[in-house]
């Protein structure tokens, strides 16, 4: 095993820890729906932050942690018990820090559409030149919203974000440097039959606060997609190790439905 997937599967900071994993609510199914009824450059900055955080083709789960130099016994336990119901942060001055990893399917159009959007909030897009946004929308056309590459593999993002620890990008840390040999047999999606996709290629971040994408082939030997609309789950996996890890997801293909097609 690699020097980077080592330290991805065995970090020591996320070991000598009390750690909460949470699972942030994905939008309702009925709200999903008539967002898509919608033309992507009528979304709402709060409907673009929910299709691309929490939504059929997006999740979000946050791990915090309290490392246990920061904690003390209470009720007379001794602090070597180190049992998370018999500790309390020092004074309650030192929170937990918080980890959050979000999957998004970034061949699903939606995704894709929604991540244009955010570009146009940022850019002002409504206040700029006829000629300024028909350059914009000619490159967000050429380098998101038609993905060739989507056509024969199956694209997915890992992102990192955290609200109390500046400086720090899980993400990063893991993939900056990798390479696809070092990383091929660990990271992985499949239905729940336990079909596979096997990871073809990525492209690593290059700065903190990037994206990790993850490539995989859509069809298998007999040109069968990886997902139809008879199957329920998507898994992905970056450790077999630890099926309840933090960066390992589970979506609903029932809910990425569009059209009478999953879309991804």
């Amino acid at each position: 095993m690699s020097a980077v997937m080592h330290s991805f599967f065995s970090r020591s900071l996320l070991k000598p820890a009390m750690a909460i994993l949470m699972l942030v609510p994905a939008i309702s199914t009925a709200a999903q729906e008539g967002l898509l009824k919608k033309p992507f450059y009528e979304w709402s900055k709060a409907e673009v932050t929910n299709l691309l955080n929490d939504s059929a083709w997006a999740r979000t789960q946050e791990i915090r942690i309290r490392p246990l130099r920061q904690v003390r016994s209470v009720a007379g336990q001794p602090e070597t018990t180190g049992t998370a119901d018999r500790q309390a942060p020092l004074g309650g001055a030192v929170e937990p820090r918080d980890f959050r990893f979000t999957i998004r399917l970034h061949s699903a159009l939606p995704i894709r559409q929604a991540l244009v959007r955010r570009e146009q909030f940022k850019w002002n897009y409504d206040q700029k030149t006829a000629a300024d946004r028909k350059a914009f929308d000619l490159q967000a056309k050429q380098l998101l919203l038609d993905c060739a590459v989507c056509a024969d593999y199956y694209v997915v993002s890992i992102g990192f974000s955290s609200t109390n620890s500046a400086g720090t990008d899980m993400i990063y840390q893991w993939f900056g440097a990798a390479t696809l040999p070092s990383i091929k047999g660990y990271i992985y999606i499949a239905n729940e039959r336990g079909e596979r996709r096997d990871l073809a290629d990525f492209i690593p971040p290059k700065a903190p606060g990037d994206d990790v994408y993850f490539v995989f082939p859509r069809r298998d030997g007999k040109g069968q997609p990886l997902l139809t609309i008879t199957d329920k789950k998507l898994v992905f996996r970056m450790s077999d190790a630890n099926a309840n890890s933090v960066t390992n997801f589970t979506l609903d293909v029932g809910r990425m439905i569009v059209g009478g097609k999953v879309e991804f």
